[in-house]
């Protein structure tokens, strides 16, 4: 089965659950911009990774766990090469980030001069203006050296975001804003943080 159509089967029926709370958050939110979209304190986005040629990265399918209130944010890189070898990138307030490979009990914990992203981290971002992006009007944001961010003119809804270091564009196939993490022990290291288990070539391949 395909990466992407299996993640779409995966959270169809929370796609289903939470909609009406999404049209409620899109409801209280209006239309977009022109001042840069502000993050909900809480969500869940799945995202198709989509390298340019020369990137250091593969194709993969990601998923972003978000929680400004617990001061929290997991990502879960699914790449297409082994689907079953995934990479979680865990960020925390502490001002410390861990590079885990659950499948290989490996770990490197990093620091950082910052927590996580604020939900008003776009705020002096400069404007892209109109485009059109997978079908969706959309409006553009820039940070120099670091992302274009791309969001539904109506909703707000990221579209798309460009790593200019990375070389590489997210694509949105599911979002669900106030969803939260399946398992609260995901914002936790695991017990072999601590160990200093470092697999490098994995955390290369992030």
């Amino acid at each position: 089965m395909c990466v992407t159509n299996w993640f779409i089967t995966e959270w169809g029926l929370r796609a289903l659950f939470m909609s009406a709370i999404a049209l409620l958050v899109v409801s209280q939110l209006g239309v977009c911009g022109p001042a840069p979209p502000v993050w909900p304190r809480r969500f869940t986005l799945v995202q198709r990774r989509i390298p340019d040629v020369g990137s250091k990265v593969g194709l993969a399918t990601t998923v972003t766990y978000y929680d400004a209130d617990r001061g929290a944010n997991l990502i879960q890189i699914f790449p297409d090469s082994n689907i079953s070898d995934e990479l979680w990138d865990l960020e925390l307030d502490s001002h410390k980030s861990y590079y885990i490979t659950p499948s290989r009990h490996s770990c490197r914990p990093m620091e950082f001069p910052v927590g996580i992203l604020r939900p008003n981290w776009l705020a002096n971002a400069t404007a892209l203006g109109l485009h059109v992006v997978n079908g969706h009007k959309v409006l553009g944001w820039t940070k120099v050296d670091f992302i274009d961010y791309f969001a539904d003119i109506e909703t707000c809804q990221p579209i798309r975001w460009y790593f200019h270091a990375m070389k590489a564009h997210f694509d949105t196939i599911y979002w669900a804003p106030g969803l939260a993490v399946p398992n609260s022990s995901w914002f936790a290291p695991p017990t072999y943080c601590r160990e200093g288990r470092v697999d490098e070539q994995a955390i290369a391949m992030k």
